[in-house]
């Protein structure tokens, strides 16, 4: 069985996560609404990309959606 992908900035499934977390309009401090995005998608390995972005500091939702993307858009 193949292992899923880790979806971090600058990967081709990083737009469509980003769209499905957008739909949260609220952040509990948590990455509830991220592992919910991230478990809707197709091979995806969810814990493995929470884990790998919260090393990038998105440590909760709203952390991956404002701190990240501007990282993503400063590497293109």
């Amino acid at each position: 069985m193949r292992a899923g992908a880790v979806v971090i900035p600058g990967h081709s499934l990083w737009p469509e996560f980003l769209s499905r977390l957008g739909r949260a309009h609220r952040c509990f401090g948590t990455t509830e609404q991220a592992r919910l995005a991230l478990s809707g998608m197709r091979d995806v390995d969810v814990d493995g990309t929470l884990k790998e972005l919260a090393q990038r500091g998105g440590t909760c939702d709203c952390r991956i959606e404002l701190d990240l993307e501007p990282t993503m858009l400063k590497e293109a």
